[in-house]
């Protein structure tokens, strides 16, 4: 197995859409994001993607919220090692 086949494929996120859909009760959230082509900070903005439309329950946003909580706390926890800024 090559060695790129291991890498997961990231697209760093840089907006989204949120809005409510009081019809359905409910949010839609569009993500903008990055191409791989778009990734280097030398490259003009036109390289941002804005991804399908998902819609959210009131209770799945609540998780998603809470999962999100967790990690900032996690990442900002001494717990958390930088593996970017370690020194071998």
């Amino acid at each position: 197995m090559d060695i790129n086949d291991k890498i997961i494929q990231t697209h760093p996120l840089v907006g989204w859409d949120i809005s409510t859909v009081d019809v359905y009760d409910a949010m839609m959230i569009r993500l903008h994001y990055l191409s791989k082509e778009g990734a280097d900070r030398d490259k003009p903005s036109e390289q941002v993607l804005v991804d399908r439309t998902l819609w959210l329950t009131t209770d799945v946003a609540r998780q998603l919220i809470y999962i999100l909580e967790a990690g900032i706390a996690k990442i900002e926890s001494s717990d958390y090692i930088d593996f970017y800024h370690r020194k071998h």
